[in-house]
């Protein structure tokens, strides 16, 4: 992990967590102090949607808290920036842009190319399928 400066990557990833937890905040405060009557249906269906919509945002929102709590394990335990698939670096250029990323390209893309989504956890058996 010689590449990569772990004191500013844990700056990153803690900033994008308060910043995360303050927008889930922010948007539960809303939710409960959004009125629930509305006068006709088309405004009830809007409202309806508006709160699916907030729903869906948060549990993006905690899933990504949930990858930012595992990705500060890993610069704890040392382990940041290395692909849990094939054991190499992941690019720099890569984690800039996706900073909770457990893949390197090679290996994310190759996941994509078989069309299943990333299986999370602890895998019995590799991500990847044997030819």
């Amino acid at each position: 992990m010689g590449h990569l400066d772990v004191d500013r990557i844990s700056e990153v990833l803690r900033d994008m967590l308060e910043t995360l937890k303050g927008k889930s905040r922010d948007s539960l405060g809303l939710m409960a102090r959004e009125e629930t009557a509305c006068p006709d249906a088309v405004d009830r269906a809007a409202a309806e949607s508006d709160r699916h919509m907030a729903l869906i945002m948060g549990e993006r929102d905690r899933q990504l808290i949930s990858e930012i709590h595992e990705a500060l394990a890993r610069v704890k335990d040392g382990e940041y920036g290395i692909c849990q698939e094939c054991g190499e670096e992941i690019g720099l250029a890569r984690l800039r842009v996706q900073p909770t990323a457990t893949l390197c390209v090679h290996c994310k893309s190759l996941l994509e190319d078989m069309g299943r989504p990333y299986m999370q956890g602890g895998r019995a058996e590799s991500a990847f399928l044997e030819e």
